[in-house]
């Protein structure tokens, strides 16, 4: 059996794992479950080209970033290389292709490489995104030397990277009520998200993680994360002077997330 590394580099040309993409890809809203109607409902919103082929899994119907909501954060962090940290089945990182120069994809599920490249080429953006399989923190301990397990990253690990994102997993469609959480049901104020919730390793330690790359981070966010932890992340580094600045995320009328954009120059990302 080959190892990760090798699997993962031959997923590009896996005709087993896009058979597989197109078999759990939900098309229908009768395959989504009745409390999931919603986002079938709300499909043209999470990608405008939807009906052209794009592909999304369960999990993707309820964690991908609306299209509009991408499109700005991808106008707030324009610059030449950005690293997108969770891409998932693509929304942020096609977003991103269309006003950075490069964007680096990292996903820990292979499975997602064929869903997100898929997305990305309906878009016509494929060939400005380098998909990479595997766990992000991987990659930072990698660019840190902690590691000699390299050669999944593509060089990668050593190259300059303008920009950060970080749009982890925030525990499935639950996230609005944290009580759920077995870390939560002791706490008095139970409606605040804890970064502590944040796969795979909580919010702290992304951030650090992050850090290590580069200055610019921006850090995709629950509407009810706890600010106060928010604002505590850059304690971390005393000796740094961030500038950070806080966006509300609207699609409509309703508030979606939070952006969290960190910087030790002024203003947002491509400032």
């Amino acid at each position: 059996m080959p190892d990760e590394e090798q699997r993962c580099e031959d997923l590009y040309d896996d005709p087993e794992t896009e058979e597989r993409a197109q078999e759990v890809a939900i098309r229908r809203k009768q395959d989504l479950p009745p409390s999931m109607h919603k986002y079938w409902h709300a499909r043209h919103d999470l990608f405008s080209r939807f009906s052209e082929g794009i592909l999304l899994d369960e999990e993707s119907w309820f964690s991908v970033t609306p299209e509009a909501v991408a499109y700005r954060l991808a106008t707030q962090c324009a610059c030449e290389v950005i690293l997108d940290a969770f891409y998932g089945a693509g929304g942020n990182a096609i977003q991103f292709a269309m006003t950075c120069g490069h964007v680096v994809a990292i996903d820990i599920d292979p499975l997602k490489i064929a869903l997100a490249r898929n997305n990305a080429a309906i878009y016509g953006v494929e060939d400005r995104i380098t998909f990479l399989c595997g766990d992000f923190c991987d990659f930072a301990r990698a660019r840190a030397g902690d590691t000699e397990d390299t050669d999944r990253w593509q060089s990668w690990h050593r190259r300059k990277i303008d920009v950060v994102f970080l749009s982890p997993p925030w525990g499935g469609v639950d996230y609005l009520n944290p009580a759920l959480s077995s870390e939560q049901k002791d706490q008095e104020y139970t409606d605040i998200y804890p970064l502590s919730l944040l796969r795979p390793v909580g919010g702290r330690e992304l951030f650090r993680l992050a850090r290590t790359i580069c200055d610019k981070i921006v850090f995709y966010l629950p509407r009810n994360v706890d600010l106060h932890e928010v604002d505590q992340l850059t304690s971390m580094f005393p000796n740094a002077h961030f500038g950070v600045q806080v966006e509300e995320l609207w699609l409509g009328y309703k508030l979606k997330a939070l952006a969290v954009y960190w910087s030790e120059a002024q203003g947002p990302c491509n400032a």
